[in-house]
């Protein structure tokens, strides 16, 4: 198994780790471990495309937290707009790509706030149902992510969480 998948088996795991009263400490690392899931599946998918495997792990460190969210906010964005519009504003376009992409991109930018506020909001408290929906969002993520990895949008999407060249 990967490390992402490794993680996302994990924050189910603190998820139901106390059956009857889970403690909050297990259902925030169960949010933020199921963010760490999708940051590290993204990562390696990106790193994968790099020829150099020797440079591969080097190349992860780039990838930052916040402007994977951003790029993630507008590919989000850019796919909602998309799969809106009738007919679609770019014949030969896979529409289920665009629906994966943006179910993958959806995932991560939520799965980033849901992380903040497990991290560092002391005041939410939140319950299993809360936590376990931030980790089915992730592993929807996974499958999506599975069934695009291939497509040439995918791969676009891949290299705009290195952030956006124009500095926005």
């Amino acid at each position: 198994m990967s490390l992402a998948s490794d993680l996302l088996e994990q924050a189910y795991h603190l998820a139901r780790r106390e059956p009857k009263r889970p403690r909050q400490a297990s259902l925030r690392r169960a949010v933020s471990t199921s963010y760490y899931a999708l940051f590290h599946l993204l990562i390696s998918e990106a790193t994968l495309n790099w020829r150099q495997s020797s440079q591969r792990a080097t190349l992860g460190r780039y990838f930052q937290h916040g402007s994977m969210a951003k790029a993630s906010d507008r590919q989000t964005a850019d796919c909602s707009r998309f799969l809106r519009s009738n007919p679609p504003p770019a014949p030969g376009v896979d529409t289920d790509c665009m629906a994966g992409l943006r179910t993958v991109s959806l995932a991560f930018y939520q799965a980033y706030q849901q992380r903040q506020t497990a991290d560092y909001d002391t005041a939410e408290q939140w319950t299993r149902t809360e936590a376990l929906a931030v980790i089915d969002s992730v592993d929807s993520a996974f499958k999506a992510w599975s069934d695009i990895r291939n497509h040439k949008l995918a791969h676009n999407y891949l290299l705009s969480l290195l952030g956006d060249p124009r500095g926005r």
